[in-house]
């Protein structure tokens, strides 16, 4: 195989990785959302055709990505300020 169709290859496999696991982390966050909101982890399990251990598990599991991406948001926010002050400072 080809140096560029094996990277080219390598590269999609990546992409379709990291959307799959935002997916999934996402759906996490669904939960404990819909948990946070007064769903019962009976109606979560029995709709997602799973046990209540497990909806408790990627509750948590929701609860913490939740929390992370918010991190990160707001550190985003941080540092595009930082850089419009930086710019402003500098007569840009």
């Amino acid at each position: 195989m080809p140096d560029h169709v094996r990277t080219a290859l390598l590269e999609n496999v990546a992409l379709t990785h990291h959307a799959a696991t935002s997916a999934d982390e996402l759906d996490k966050i669904q939960i404990y959302l819909a948990l946070e909101q007064g769903a019962t982890t009976r109606e979560v399990a029995d709709r997602l055709g799973v046990s209540q251990p497990t909806i408790v598990t990627w509750s948590r599991a929701g609860k913490e990505a939740l929390a992370r991406r918010e991190k990160e948001r707001a550190d985003r926010s941080r540092d595009d300020l930082d850089r419009s002050e930086e710019l402003l400072s500098n007569g840009s």
